[in-house]
């Protein structure tokens, strides 16, 4: 057990941090914030925001608590006005304003201090004891008890609430730097169990109108047996859905996407089948040479869901990935869609983007690359082909259907497209010089034939040429006639953020980067060894493309460290004003809004940045209202200390916090994929 004299010097230290904060922010001086516990009573004292043990108890110092044995008690206070006594003296909750404010969070008897940078506290103190239960609420928190259930979060005998930290300031950190960092150890292991959960606690007030479900994919099986994959893209997918049930209540599910790939691994108990970026173990070096001529399943989408049919059916895909059609009812897996048109003589379409809906129609666009056989030179023909799937197609689960080839487009040098842009009459799709890098995959391939250890990754399928431009290509929706390609200087992007066109110029969004970000091998990013690794590090940039003149333009948004961007659904493909998305701040992942016009950006406020980190966030329109910015973000967070998750709801005007849905205790969600919110009570 630490000494009162080490308790007390950790607590001088942090308290003179909060008041050199509190003053640099010009709010109240006056803080307090500790943990007490042990096998004996502990009594503290404070003077001028300082907190001392009582053999170290200064003249003048006030008693503000006084505790018996076996008690872990945290109390977090931020003052104004307000004596330490008088908030102390409670083992309950109460409400005071909010102010800056350091907490020193720590349970003695185990030795653990957490501290943080001091900064504006949510309004409410707590003093929770260890050993209390803090009872399961089942749907909403109204509002006389949201203080007091946001503040215990675990009632547990090592749990406490800890400090609030809503900014990433570069000065605090070490040499200058503040670097709060993702613990992809964590975040990257496998999934456990399927959950189907009701009455959610919801901390907070959900919006009336908001009905539906946000559903995502993910990677979260990882291992088989002693194998592991090699990249994050190749876990088995899993499916995750939050409902919105109206008045407060909500349900979460997730349940696994029952493909032939997983069954295959899990019958195995080891990797039995190809992957995107991983082998089947085969020991034997004559059944890996049969094995090469054995098709793909593809069957593994982790990455995008989207409806089709005219919203009544709905699809996740992948990079490598078939479309796998699933029942939102019930998540039940029903197999490849099921196509039967042109496109399937042609052998499997690999890379597919994003797919991109139509808000007002509801017709279904992508692309994908298809390696045509060529006879007359004996090899394979790189295409692109952008296809759609009809509004008009049937509706029926699993009912077979067609899709509308709208153009092929021949090249020397075929990159991934990751998501692609609908404006009122084209496609816009962006070829970037990063073409597939074929020596690279064969060397992957010989190394795994000869010695069964195979090493290639996204990055080794591509090679990055800067010396080749960029194209941006503007495909007629209906026709699939193509102006001539715009050249652009080199960049590398994921994801556009919108497109409209005005007369005769088509204006485009893109978060870009100079250079494609570094990738790492699934074991070293577990390992934490991902210095270079940025989620939300892109830059935006605005196209101006005059479809008459042939003119490109370009202007930037520098230091904008932005990506995964979203709008709202009402201004898909007309002119926008805002974009919503993550930003990297020093380390830690953002939600933010971001003003295309202005080029202001606001962060979401109630985020605890020291441990709350959002991904893949979606945004909500509100109904019957043309604002813009009207409506909610919603995203998974992860609680990085406990590994918990809960999906917060932020108004997108404000970018307040409107609540936060808390999944079942100790569930663990991976890294996961894109998602899609489905309005209506489906």
């Amino acid at each position: 057990m630490p000494s009162e004299r080490g308790a007390q010097s950790v607590c001088r230290r942090l308290a003179m941090a909060g008041r050199r904060m509190s003053g640099r922010r010009g709010t109240s001086k006056a803080v307090l914030g500790l943990v007490v516990g042990g096998a004996a009573g502990r009594v503290l004292y404070v003077r001028q925001g300082e907190a001392f043990a009582p053999s170290l108890r200064p003249a003048g110092s006030q008693q503000v608590a006084d505790l018996g044995p076996d008690a872990a008690v945290a109390a977090s206070l931020s003052l104004r006005g307000a004596s330490a006594t008088d908030a102390a003296g409670s083992q309950g909750s109460a409400r005071h304003p909010t102010s800056a404010a350091l907490v020193c969070c720590g349970v003695l008897g185990a030795g653990t201090v957490l501290a943080h940078a001091a900064t504006r506290r949510r309004p409410r103190i707590t003093v929770a004891a260890a050993g209390t239960t803090g009872s399961a609420v089942s749907g909403q928190d109204d509002d006389s008890t949201r203080a007091q259930r946001a503040s215990v979060r675990r009632a547990t005998a090592t749990a406490t609430e800890t400090q609030l930290v809503t900014d990433v300031n570069p000065l605090d950190g070490p040499d200058g730097t503040y670097q709060v960092g993702i613990d992809f150890g964590g975040w990257l292991q496998s999934a456990q169990e399927e959950v189907e959960a009701k009455n959610l606690r919801v901390e907070g007030k959900l919006p009336a109108w908001l009905r539906g479900s946000l559903v995502h994919a993910g990677p979260a099986k990882f291992e088989f047996g002693d194998d592991e994959f090699v990249d994050w893209v190749d876990g088995q997918a899993m499916l995750y859905r939050v409902r919105f049930l109206g008045e407060g209540k909500c349900e979460y599910r997730n349940q696994w996407l029952d493909t032939s790939n997983h069954r295959a691994h899990r019958t195995a108990g080891r990797i039995a089948v190809r992957e995107t970026c991983s082998r089947p173990t085969l020991p034997n070096p004559l059944d890996r040479f049969m094995y090469m001529f054995e098709p793909p399943n593809n069957e593994n989408g982790n990455l995008h869901i989207s409806k089709f049919a005219g919203g009544k059916r709905c699809c996740s895909m992948s990079v490598g990935s078939s479309l796998l059609e699933f029942t939102l009812t019930d998540m039940k897996t029903l197999g490849k869609v099921n196509f039967n048109d042109e496109l399937c003589e042609g052998g499997p379409l690999i890379f597919h983007a994003e797919p991109h809906v139509d808000p007002v129609t509801g017709e279904w666009f992508t692309c994908a690359i298809q390696l045509v056989v060529d006879l007359d030179n004996f090899g394979l023909k790189p295409e692109y082909v952008v296809y759609s799937i009809e509004p008009t197609a049937p509706q029926e689960p699993g009912a077979e259907l067609a899709r509308r080839l709208i153009t092929r487009i021949e090249t020397e040098h075929p990159s991934p497209v990751h998501t692609i842009a609908l404006t009122q009459k084209y496609i816009v799709m962006i070829q970037i010089p990063y073409p597939l890098n074929w020596d690279g995959m064969l060397n992957a391939e010989k190394k795994w034939l000869l010695t069964g250890e195979y090493e290639g990754n996204l990055n080794d399928y591509n090679t990055w040429e800067p010396h080749r431009p960029t194209l941006i290509r503007l495909i007629d929706r209906v026709t699939g006639e193509q102006v001539a390609p715009f050249e652009a200087d080199p960049f590398f992007f994921f994801h556009v953020i919108n497109a409209f066109e005005e007369e005769d110029v088509v204006t485009l969004d893109v978060v870009c980067y100079n250079e494609p970000p570094v990738g790492f091998p699934l074991r070293q990013a577990k390992s934490g060894d991902v210095e270079d690794w940025r989620g939300g590090g892109g830059e935006v940039r605005r196209f101006k493309m005059n479809v008459a003149t042939g003119e490109l333009t370009c202007t930037g948004w520098p230091d904008n460290c932005f990506d995964e961007p979203k709008v709202n659904p009402k201004v898909d493909g007309v002119r926008h004003r805002y974009s919503f998305g993550v930003i990297d701040d020093n380390g830690m992942l953002r939600l933010t809004k971001q003003d295309h016009e202005t080029h202001e950006v606001v962060k979401w406020s109630d985020q605890d940045v020291s441990r709350e980190l959002p991904w893949q966030p979606v945004f909500v329109p509100e109904p019957y209202n043309e604002r813009e910015d009207a409506g909610v973000l919603l995203s998974f967070v992860r609680d990085q200390p406990t590994g918990n998750t809960f999906c917060v709801v932020v108004n997108t005007e404000t970018m307040k916090e409107c609540a936060r849905i808390h999944f079942p205790e100790g569930h663990h969600i991976p890294l996961h994929g894109h998602g899609t919110w489905m309005q209506g009570d489906l």
